[in-house]
């Protein structure tokens, strides 16, 4: 299990203790992230309260959370898609090598068919 480290650090000009077993550079980061989003929505409608400009900040966080979780699972699924397409374009190339193997094979015998009518003549 991971040990829990505190970490202080400033949001909108309050300071906050965050327990958590994350680097402290990580937690800065978050930090660092939430508070510009609160003031870029404080900067857009200057009236709002902080409460408020928290709670909208957080809401578009949470937006931003689940598009990527969306965006997320739709590359998985791509991914997936492509590596079944991969494995059946594998199949088919050692489909093709072995007729071609086997075209070849032909090719040799009459070949060699050609060859013994040509010296009878």
């Amino acid at each position: 299990m991971k040990e829990s480290n505190r970490v202080e650090v400033k949001i909108q000009g309050r300071q906050y203790t965050i327990v958590a077993s994350e680097p402290d550079e990580y937690i800065y980061k978050i930090a660092s992230y939430v508070d510009k989003k609160i003031t870029e929505i404080s900067e857009m409608n200057p009236r709002l309260s902080m409460d408020m400009a928290s709670v909208l900040a957080a809401i578009n966080i949470s937006d931003e959370y689940f598009k990527s979780q969306s965006d997320e699972d739709n590359l998985r699924r791509q991914i997936l898609e492509y590596v079944d397409e991969s494995k059946r374009t594998k199949d088919q190339m050692k489909m093709l090598e072995f007729e071609n193997s086997e075209l070849k094979d032909k090719l040799k015998e009459k070949e060699a068919e050609l060859s013994k009518f040509i010296k009878q003549f």
